[in-house]
């Protein structure tokens, strides 16, 4: 999901670095630039690992400079996200919280893959960097393992689980479209950089239906 200004309703982004990477249901890994409508990828869902159709780019930029914090656990992964990216942290009862990359501190404990499995790591080192290029794939769950560190596909918003919810009748128009051999309904792979169009239309409603549920 995407976010806005804190002054104004223009919409800004919430993505990975042109940088990361995913790891397809094949075990080979893939640079998230060269992700595709219809690639499966490793995704988490109650805490399992499992693979998850990447459906739509919700915004891209091959070149653009954008802001990152870029977090280092001590299991040696890292990822790289922009500060109103949601990401789970693991709390003392070992549930998750969602929160955005901004608020994570040192010592907050990530889910990371080793050997197929998700184990908790803390973050030991958190640089804010720029970098040129971002990329927002939203898989069928809503979460992804991006440099094998499990991380939410939305941003800006205040509840993963509710994005989830909202994001529903997009994922059902996906299916319906496979169904009768539409491979590409959101015209993913032949889009040109920038925010896709639907993403900004939601986001505007959201400003002024309930504004309260969202990250400014």
């Amino acid at each position: 999901m995407l976010g806005a200004t804190a002054d104004s309703t223009e919409v800004s982004v919430g993505c990975f670095s042109s940088d990361s990477y995913v790891v397809l249901n094949n075990g080979e890994q893939k640079s998230i630039d060269f992700l595709e409508t219809g690639d499966k990828i490793l995704a988490v869902n109650h805490l399992k690992v499992n693979s998850s159709e990447m459906f739509l780019m919700l915004d891209k930029e091959t070149s653009k400079l954008a802001l990152f914090y870029t977090f280092h656990t001590a299991s040696n992964h890292h990822i790289s996200l922009t500060g109103l990216h949601l990401i789970p942290i693991i709390l003392s009862n070992n549930k998750i919280k969602y929160i955005a990359a901004r608020n994570v501190k040192l010592g907050d404990q990530f889910y990371v893959l080793i050997n197929g499995q998700l184990k908790s790591s803390p973050v030991v080192n958190i640089t804010i960097e720029s970098k040129n290029g971002y990329f927002a794939p939203l898989t069928m769950t809503g979460t992804i393992l991006v440099n094998n560190v499990y991380a939410s596909c939305f941003a800006s918003v205040k509840n993963h689980e509710l994005a989830q919810i909202f994001m529903t009748p997009f994922r059902w128009y996906y299916q319906f479209a496979n169904f009768i051999s539409i491979t590409e309904p959101f015209n993913n792979n032949n889009r040109t950089n920038g925010i896709h169009w639907f993403v900004k239309l939601i986001y505007q409603l959201a400003i002024y239906i309930q504004p309260s549920n969202l990250q400014l």
